[in-house]
């Protein structure tokens, strides 16, 4: 009778050990490559939120600045009454009923105080929200809704046509008598908000003061500057971030990520 002899070798604790240790190695591979596409899709997914949120504000805030002044039937209040450069306020009749008074015919634009203490257009604390406030006669105070969060920075400037000759007010800087691109003159009232004196007198581009005061019913257009960025800082993202908003530079070294956008605004009811 033959007796069947089994095979009782296995593995060794070096073979163990090395196939632990490749195992290992093979596990710390994966774990780093989907660590590292996870903080690229974080921070991807942040910057598209800024993006989002500054787009959407714009889009929002452009389209009722067009607006401004819309009325059918002649009325003679005023159409901006504040043109700040930081702020903007101005009416529109929505219902044709003669008036400013119903809801969502007195509109501001504006960083609220708490956020920018010192009334630069600059968020105190980073960022802020950039709230739209719309006033009601009755209780003669504003309902503030925030329209974008996380703003850094936000600006207007106007431009106008103060001599009614049909076309904005420029500089004709090669002197050929015609209005190009870029010539307009941008300009804001620079008295101290919320109580403005209700004129343009501040050239934007350059800061000097107006040769004469311009009334806020000459404005034709509106300019738009809104800095939005990150809601929290990127890692490994820094360096010099250098913007114009309005009339300030804005210059940031932090590792937020910043999106401006600019937008300009023809009035189409102001006349031009």
């Amino acid at each position: 009778m033959q007796t069947l002899v089994k095979n009782k070798s296995g593995f060794t604790l070096i073979e163990l050990l090395m196939a632990m240790v490749t195992g290992m190695i093979v596990l710390a591979g994966i774990y780093a490559a989907f660590n590292s596409q996870q903080k690229i899709h974080t921070k991807e997914q942040q910057v598209v939120d800024a993006e989002q949120n500054v787009r959407g504000a714009a889009h929002f805030m452009v389209r009722e600045i067009r607006l401004a002044g819309m009325d059918q039937t002649g009325s003679d209040r005023p159409r901006f009454r504040i043109a700040g450069p930081h702020s903007i306020r101005f009416t529109l009749d929505r219902n044709d009923d003669g008036d400013v008074d119903d809801e969502g015919e007195d509109i501001t634009y504006r960083f609220l105080a708490a956020g920018v203490t010192d009334a630069d257009g600059i968020a105190d604390a980073g960022a802020t929200q950039l709230t739209r406030s719309v006033y009601n006669i009755v209780t003669d105070d504003f309902t503030d809704d925030t329209l974008a969060e996380d703003i850094h920075a936000l600006g207007f400037a106007y431009a106008f046509d103060d001599d009614g000759d049909g076309e904005l007010d420029y500089v004709d800087g090669d002197g050929n008598g015609v209005l190009d691109a870029g010539e307009e003159i941008w300009a804001y009232d620079s008295s101290d908000p919320p109580e403005m004196d209700g004129t343009l007198d501040k050239d934007n581009a350059t800061g000097a003061a107006l040769a004469s005061a311009v009334t806020l019913d000459k404005i034709r257009a509106v300019r738009v500057w809104i800095l939005a960025r990150t809601r929290h800082p990127l890692r490994d993202y820094s360096g010099p971030k250098n913007f114009i908003v309005g009339d300030k530079p804005v210059n940031r070294t932090d590792n937020f990520k910043y999106r401006l956008l600019t937008h300009t605004v023809k009035c189409r009811n102001m006349g031009l």
